[in-house]
C-alpha cells in the first residue's frame, strides 16, 4: 500500500480590511456560484473593509493560497479558505448564560485547495474565537458538502430551526397552503 503524500497545511490567520476583495469572491463567486449586483458587492465590501479587524463581533479567519494550488508559496494575496461570523447578543437563559451566540454565516474554500484540511481549519479557528468571546452556542446552516465536515467538528441538526426572509404573512393567510413549505 502507498502512503498518501503528505500536504502542507496553510496556516490560518484572522483576516484583515485588505483581504475584502478575496472574501467577496470566495463568498460570491466560489460559494454560491450566482451573480451578486454590483450594489451588494460594493455594500460587502465596504462592510468588510470597515469592519475587519475593528469590529470585535465581526470574525473572520482566512489561509493564504497565493500559490495557485500547486504546494508553492507565491504570496499573490489569493485566499484559499476562509469562514466569516458574527457573535450576537440575546437575553441571558440557561443555554446562554451570558446572552451571547455565534453564527457561522461562511466557510468556503476555492476549489484548487481543496481536500487539504482548509476548511476545518479556518473553522475550527472561528469557532474557538467565538467561544472565547462568550458564545455559548455556535449555529450555522450546512450545505449537503459541508455537513460531514461540521458533524465531525460536533455539531448537531437543529430540526425545529425555521427562517423567514420574506414579509410576514398577514393574519389569516396560510403560507402553507399556497405552495410554502410546512
Amino acid at each position: 500500500m502507498t502512503p498518501h503524500p503528505v500536504r502542507p497545511v496553510h496556516p490560518v490567520r484572522p483576516a484583515v480590511p485588505e483581504d475584502a476583495e478575496e472574501l467577496l469572491r470566495l463568498r460570491v463567486d466560489v460559494l454560491t456560484g450566482q451573480a451578486a449586483t454590483d450594489a451588494w458587492r460594493a455594500t460587502f465590501l465596504a462592510d468588510m473593509q470597515a469592519r475587519l479587524g475593528t469590529d470585535p463581533h465581526l470574525l473572520a479567519y482566512v489561509a493564504d493560497g497565493g500559490d495557485g494550488g500547486d504546494g508553492g508559496d507565491g504570496g499573490d494575496g489569493t485566499l484559499a479558505a476562509c469562514a466569516i461570523g458574527v457573535v450576537y447578543r440575546g437575553y441571558n437563559g440557561p443555554s446562554y448564560p451570558d446572552g451571547r451566540w455565534g453564527r457561522v454565516h461562511t466557510v468556503v474554500t476555492d476549489p484548487r485547495h481543496r481536500r487539504r484540511g482548509l476548511a476545518e481549519a479556518v473553522t475550527r479557528a472561528l469557532v474557538g474565537a467565538l467561544q472565547e468571546r462568550g458564545c455559548s452556542s455556535v449555529e450555522l446552516i450546512a450545505t449537503p458538502e459541508g455537513l460531514p465536515l461540521y458533524r465531525k467538528l460536533g455539531f448537531d441538526p437543529a430540526a425545529h430551526y425555521l427562517t423567514l426572509r420574506q414579509p410576514l404573512a398577514a393574519v389569516g393567510t396560510d403560507r402553507t397552503a399556497a405552495g410554502g413549505a410546512a
